[in-house]
């Protein structure tokens, strides 16, 4: 992407409403039992990309471009999505962020590791 399009990207995004609570779990619970590909899911993802720009922010620079990251983050609210457990009172953005930090730190391991090694198995099996 270009810093233009990144710029265009960031005031569309700047637009969309945040959902209230109510919304976020209608649409987590048809999220769940339609799966990950729904309207709703992208609504949800839509009503949270400013939270995982936010959150890529802390991530540039590392080996993957601004749209990887998107995409990798947007993976982890995927998954947060699909785990939520409306048992608890956990927000939902708050379990989301586990799992965007994990796919994240995952992707970027594996951009970074030759021959598909990450670093501690690369350290674990020098003598």
């Amino acid at each position: 992407m270009t810093n233009k399009q990144i710029d265009e990207f960031l005031a569309e995004i700047g637009r969309i409403p945040l959902l209230t609570h109510e919304e976020e779990l209608v649409l987590l619970k048809a999220v769940q039992k339609n799966g990950v590909h729904c309207d709703e899911m992208k609504l949800l993802e839509k009503a949270n990309m400013r939270f995982i720009v936010s959150l890529i922010n802390q991530y540039q620079n590392r080996g993957l471009t601004f749209g990887e990251l998107i995409n990798v983050a947007t993976a982890g609210v995927r998954m947060a999505a699909e785990q939520y457990d409306f048992a608890g009172d956990e927000k939902f953005i708050a379990h989301a962020v586990g799992l965007m930090r994990q796919q994240l730190e995952q992707a970027i391991s594996e951009k970074e590791a030759p021959n598909g090694f990450n670093n501690n198995e690369l350290e674990s099996s020098v003598p």
